[in-house]
């Protein structure tokens, strides 16, 4: 495992529908005006089959402004991929999606992905970024209810075997060693945030996930 995603493991994954033929497109519009900082975050919109007779090269998806068609969405044949620009909400308004399959054969799905580090040092906020970003994401999702949606405060690393984690903050270095479930929870602080020291991991985590 190299990847954690964040919307399984913060929230059920969002699963967009399509109403008849149509999606309304203020339905992942949210998601797509998301201004994330972290660069080890991954969005990444997919069409999703539940008949696998179905090939993709068949799905048609177009965006439509007032019932007009605007553009062909390309849909990439190996994984199902698209590409969707991010709209003000009022453009969002008068734009949809429309499908040439019926809802109970084709979905969009929006995922996001925690991308494995590069190496195994790393800058404190490129790191806590994800924090910000998990929190951005659960708020776009809650929507209206997003005063009473859960909030991320750390990051919780996966380790196939036993690791550390060093923060060389310069007034207070800090040392975690990992659990008897080979992982590391660390919070993540205004303090460090502006400080920004380097981070070093004995070993690359599998898997990196933002929790309460």
């Amino acid at each position: 495992m190299t990847t954690a995603f964040l919307i399984t493991l913060l929230l059920v994954p969002a699963i967009l529908q399509a109403e008849e033929r149509d999606i309304a497109y203020e339905k992942m519009n949210s998601f797509l005006n998301v201004d994330t900082q972290s660069p080890l975050i991954e969005v990444k919109l997919a069409v999703d089959i539940s008949d696998a007779s179905l090939p993709l090269e068949e799905i048609q998806i177009w965006l439509m402004q007032n019932d007009e068609v605007v553009a062909e969405i390309f849909v990439d044949p190996a994984d199902g991929a698209i590409q969707l620009p991010a709209l003000t909400e009022r453009q969002a308004q008068h734009h949809s999606l429309r499908i040439n399959q019926p809802e109970e054969l084709v979905q969009i799905s929006f995922g996001v992905t925690v991308l494995p580090l590069p190496n195994t040092a790393i800058r404190y906020r490129e790191l806590f970024y994800l924090v910000d970003d998990a929190n951005l994401f659960i708020k776009a999702m809650a929507g209206a209810m997003a005063l009473l949606a859960p909030k991320v405060d750390s990051l919780k690393f996966h380790f196939a075997e036993a690791a550390t984690i060093t923060i060389d903050s310069a007034a207070n270095p800090l040392t975690f060693e990992t659990e008897q479930d080979k992982s590391i929870s660390v919070k993540q602080t205004s303090k460090l945030m502006e400080e920004d020291p380097i981070v070093v991991f004995s070993s690359i985590p599998m898997a990196i996930e933002p929790v309460e």
